[in-house]
C-alpha cells in the first residue's frame, strides 16, 4: 500500500491578501515605450525638422517631427469597440493614402470598427494642409480618457494615451481603443 502525502499551504498567520492593481504594468509598459524609443540611432535627429518648418519625412517618406510635443496637432474623439481586434501599438500610423487605411483596418475583425475609423479618417482628411495619423492606444479592460500627441525620439508621430483615473481589474472583452489626429504639415 502506497501513501500519498498532500501539500497544503502555510495556514493564514494574520496577513491579508493584497488585491493586483495595474499600476506596475502600466509603469512597465511606460517604462518600455520610453526604452523604446531612446534607442534610436545619433543619426535620428538629422531628420527632425526646424522649428516652424513643418515635419520633415524618413527614407520611406513618412513625416517626421522633433521630438516633444507636437504643437497644433488635433485630436478627433476615441473609437472604442469591445472585442474589435487589433494590436496596441508604440507609434501613428501615418495614413497618406486609400492603401495605408486598408491596411490599418484590416487588423480590426469587426466590421463596425472598420467602418469607424474609415469615418474618422475620411473627416480628418478633409482638412487641409494636415497630416492624419491612426494608432491603436489600448486594448484591454479600459479606454483611456485620451491621448497626448508626441513625438519619439525618431521623430515619429505618438499618440501616447492619458492614464485611466479608476482601472477594472477585470472584464469579460477586451475594448480596443483607436485614436486617429490630424497634425500640422507648416
Amino acid at each position: 500500500m502506497t501513501t500519498t502525502t498532500e501539500s497544503r499551504e502555510p495556514a493564514d498567520r494574520g496577513g491579508r491578501p493584497i488585491p493586483m492593481r495595474r499600476t506596475l504594468g502600466i509603469l512597465t509598459a511606460a517604462a518600455a515605450l520610453v526604452l523604446t524609443a531612446s534607442c534610436g540611432s545619433s543619426s535620428s535627429s538629422s531628420v527632425a525638422t526646424d522649428p516652424g518648418r513643418g515635419p520633415a519625412s524618413d527614407p520611406a517618406g513618412n513625416p517626421t517631427w522633433s521630438p516633444g510635443p507636437i504643437t497644433g496637432a488635433t485630436v478627433l474623439p476615441l473609437i472604442s469597440q469591445t472585442a474589435a481586434g487589433g494590436t496596441a501599438s508604440p507609434a501613428a500610423t501615418a495614413l497618406t493614402s486609400a492603401e495605408d487605411l486598408d491596411r490599418f483596418v484590416h487588423q480590426f475583425r469587426m466590421p463596425a470598427m472598420q467602418n469607424r475609423v474609415r469615418a474618422a479618417v475620411d473627416r480628418a482628411l478633409k482638412v487641409p494642409d494636415r497630416v492624419v495619423v491612426a494608432q491603436v492606444v489600448a486594448v484591454g479592460c479600459d479606454r483611456p480618457p485620451g491621448v497626448t500627441v508626441m513625438a519619439g525620439a525618431d521623430g515619429r508621430p505618438q499618440l501616447v494615451p492619458q492614464e485611466v483615473a479608476s482601472p477594472l481589474e477585470e472584464c469579460l472583452a477586451p475594448v480596443t481603443t483607436v485614436a486617429v489626429a490630424t497634425l500640422p504639415v507648416d
